[in-house]
């Protein structure tokens, strides 16, 4: 029988309620709140000082009023009434706005007049993001956000201290591990330590790697192309004048992009921990996301043709917690944006642990061609869909997998672990039909990897479509991973 999960030694897993950071009021919104007064103050000052000291008309200057009427030690008054009645409104904000956790959930409440309460349970829990913008940096806050699998259902704690921060992530992934008391240590402390450890480096993204595959990227080619190629060929047509207007907007927001992106990926590392794995980016404001294991629904593991020279590939991965609702720069960011072959060999089995049985099939699918170590290549009539890449599309199942791989210039592999396959389908079109070809789609949470099997031969496709069916059924009820530390094995 296993034994319950037993709470980790903390100070938050006491089923009390703990307030948030004190600047929380300020860094929620507040400090765009007083930025706002001032400027209309700064705008209307003059009607202000004849509304508030009663003076019948204030055509100079506010200040020079005041000290000519003998009205300072009043304005003075009003001034500090202003920032104790504001200090008050704050504080009233923070008073009421609390955390608690237990064994079962983690719940935040916030609000005076209109009072909201959000609950992310333990065992839907997709990851946990700590955050630190320009602002919470500053003052030593952090925002902590817990991805939920549903719509809408993240939870954010805005703010903690970056101590408690990092303790709460710590407490709520030993919680929806479900790490046995007696697999920890035994000592008071000891836990703490371990799981504050630094985790072993997998992906270090240099500012040389996040340059370079910004400037080889498709986005760059193309502004390239159109700089060199179509302004000139409408220069000659005399339409040079509308065409750089035209390309200047697109350039700009372009370059902003491409910056940004750079932006995002310096000092982005991946690593292993006890608790899946551990994503941090940024320079002036940083992310830092703990992704635990079995959370990964699909990821997709591809190589545009500029970066195969130098052995680079972008890996991308389907989550519930982001697959609905939030859709801003850091959850659509790569979950590993720019890495080495060697770094993605050692970095799949943490997301797909079966992956590392065979490292010879992996690369198959990364570069390989045809019926190589087992994969089920596209039928030859199928090159009347795809002329170039008919021979590197096909798919593979492994023991809790499935594997499908495509592009020629664009390379591509997609992984589907067999307990996230949710259900499948079969789907034919009509030309399709003529060359006896169809798709098989296991059905996964939405997110930016496609996991449809194409071009497979109409009668394994059928066959397929049943086999993937029983498998993932029978994944589904033997997954353990969404209580990883529980004894059980990993997916």
């Amino acid at each position: 029988m296993t034994t319950p999960a037993a709470p980790p030694r903390s100070r938050y897993v006491d089923g009390l309620w703990h307030r948030l950071h004190p600047a929380t009021p300020l860094l929620r919104g507040g400090i765009g709140l007083v930025a706002v007064l001032i400027y209309v103050a700064g705008n209307l000052r003059e009607r202000l000082v004849a509304w508030v000291f009663g003076l019948p008309d204030v055509s100079g200057d506010p200040v020079d009023e005041i000290g000519r009427h003998h009205l300072v030690g009043q304005a003075s008054l009003v001034v500090l009434g202003v920032i104790v009645v504001g200090i008050g409104l704050f504080y009233v904000s923070w008073r009421n706005s609390e955390f608690r956790i237990d064994g079962d959930a983690v719940t935040v409440r916030y609000g005076v007049l209109l009072r909201r309460t959000r609950t992310a349970k333990l065992d839907r829990i997709q990851g946990v993001t700590i955050q630190r913008p320009l602002l919470a940096r500053i003052v030593g806050a952090a925002r902590v956000e817990l991805d939920v699998a549903g719509q809408n259902a993240n939870v954010r704690l805005e703010y903690l201290s970056n101590p408690a921060a990092e303790d709460l992530r710590r407490d709520v992934l030993v919680l929806a591990s479900g790490r046995r008391e007696e697999q920890r240590a035994p000592e008071e402390g000891v836990e703490a330590a371990v799981l504050a450890e630094p985790g072993r480096p997998v992906v270090r993204v240099t500012p040389g790697r996040a340059i370079g595959s910004v400037v080889l990227s498709e986005t760059l080619v193309v502004l390239v192309i159109v700089a060199g190629v179509v302004i000139p060929v409408l220069g000659a047509f005399g339409m040079a004048a509308v065409a750089t207007v035209s390309f200047v907007p697109l350039v700009i927001g372009s370059i902003t992009v491409l910056i940004r992106r750079v932006g995002r990926n310096l000092r982005f590392s991946v690593e292993s921990t006890a608790d899946g794995v551990r994503v941090a980016s940024g320079v002036v404001s940083t992310s830092t996301e703990a992704l635990p294991p079995g959370r990964v629904h699909a990821l997709r593991i591809e190589q545009p043709l500029l970066w195969r020279p130098l052995g680079w590939w972008r890996v991308s991965v389907n989550r519930a917690g982001h697959a609905a609702g939030r859709r801003n720069a850091d959850s659509e960011r790569s979950l590993a944006p720019v890495a080495t072959t060697a770094e993605v060999l050692e970095l799949l089995p943490l997301l797909v642990p079966d992956l590392a049985d065979d490292p010879e099939v992996l690369m198959a699918g990364l570069v390989g061609r045809g019926d190589g170590q087992d994969f089920t290549p596209a039928p030859r009539r199928a090159a009347w869909l795809r002329p170039l890449a008919w021979r590197r599309t096909g798919f593979r199942l492994t023991r809790h997998s499935v594997l499908a791989r495509g592009g020629l210039l664009h390379r591509e592999l997609v992984v589907v672990p067999d307990a996230r396959m949710q259900s499948v389908s079969l789907k034919q079109g009509p030309v399709e039909r003529l060359l006896r070809v169809a798709t098989v789609h296991p059905h996964v949470v939405g997110g930016p990897v496609s996991t449809r099997l194409r071009l497979v031969d109409v009668d394994r496709a059928q066959r397929l479509f049943l086999e993937l069916e029983e498998i993932g059924a029978g994944a589904r009820r033997s997954d353990v991973s969404h209580r990883w530390g529980d004894g059980g094995t990993a997916p």
